[in-house]
């Protein structure tokens, strides 16, 4: 079943598969080879943590383990939103090696500084932790939203209604499946986004204009997947279902 879906997504991806390979090329400038003094490898560690995650989360979608996928992601989330602090105040990495202050509870830290209208240590961490929010809705615990695409309700040959709980994850139509890789993959644009200026400005790792194809990327994807929007939240509005975390 998994080879037959990782099949399929090959097949009706193919523009999905153009930008999986744009962002892979650019994670690839950004972690091959790099001599990296000690008071950055904390940093490199958890981009090339995010990096991991990418293959991993796109490895779960495309064989239709969409809330894996998701649960992935949302890792990734995590070790960006740590990246973007301890780029900004070096000395913290200590805490975050013996998981003291801030980081025993960094949600809650965060979401303090939020609260109280400080500022954040990247401009794209407000946009993050939103997303990770929502994605612990439904992905990362045992909450009644995780099953919301696990469960079907179906009727068997008697005409008793029956509730399937699937280990696979389908999306209704390839629409919605290349919008959840997209939304996936502008994920993974964001959170790499939050190592730009460290890898640019400091490491100088990369090119100036490494980030300007990121953002370009970014931008593509991120139109493309609004298209997509419209029209699956129409086929859903037509059916008169629910369109799940379509949103």
């Amino acid at each position: 079943m998994e080879e037959q879906q990782l099949l399929v997504s090959l097949a009706k991806m193919q523009e999905e598969m153009g930008y999986i390979a744009q962002l892979e090329g650019l994670y690839g400038a950004a972690t091959s080879d790099k001599e990296v003094r000690q008071d950055d490898y904390v940093i490199f560690q958890l981009l090339t943590f995010t990096h991991y995650h990418f293959l991993f989360t796109l490895a779960c979608q495309m064989r239709c383990h969409m809330s894996e996928a998701y649960a992935s992601a949302r890792a990734a989330i995590d070790a960006a939103l740590i990246g973007a602090h301890i780029i900004k105040d070096r000395a913290a990495q200590v805490s975050y090696a013996k998981r003291e202050r801030p980081f025993d509870n960094f949600a809650r830290y965060l979401g303090n500084l939020i609260k109280d209208g400080k500022p954040l240590p990247h401009p794209l961490m407000a946009t993050l932790i939103d997303q990770q929010k929502k994605i612990s809705t439904f992905a990362a615990h045992a909450d009644v939203g995780s099953f919301i695409h696990r469960v079907r309700d179906t009727t068997d040959g008697s005409g008793n209604r029956m509730l399937a709980v699937e280990y696979f994850q389908f999306a209704r139509e390839d629409d919605e499946r290349k919008l959840y890789t997209l939304n996936l993959l502008h994920t993974f644009v964001m959170v790499l986004d939050v190592f730009a200026v460290f890898l640019i400005d400091e490491q100088r790792a990369v090119p100036a204009v490494w980030k300007e194809q990121l953002r370009q990327l970014g931008a593509v994807i991120e139109r493309r997947a609004k298209e997509l929007r419209e029209r699956v939240k129409a086929a859903y509005a037509e059916g008169g279902k629910n369109p799940g975390i379509i949103t």
